[in-house]
């Protein structure tokens, strides 16, 4: 499942406001926090798009990471194996 334009616009902005909720939360641990705020009517929609963004990243993970469950097929292959000399003397 691929995500079209409309996924990624509201990908990015589910990221935004991610990324607001992680910086509010690390002083929010030591203070606590509160957020009020108001979107006018055309705005309004903003969170319905912002977890939209979360709901499909989310499923798009869960598909991609269903499809790759063996990790074997990316592992490198083994180095060619170097032969050291056994009769070495020190001086």
């Amino acid at each position: 499942m691929r995500m079209n334009l409309f996924d990624k616009i509201c990908a990015v902005m589910a990221i935004v406001l991610g990324g607001i909720f992680l910086l509010l939360g690390i002083p929010g641990i030591f203070l606590g926090c509160k957020a009020n705020f108001t979107l006018p009517p055309i705005l309004g929609v903003l969170p319905a798009l912002i977890g939209w963004g979360i709901i499909k990243s989310i499923i798009v993970a869960w598909k991609n990471s269903s499809t790759n469950q063996t990790v074997t097929q990316f592992q490198p292959p083994n180095p060619p194996e170097t032969e050291y000399p056994t009769n070495t003397t020190f001086e």
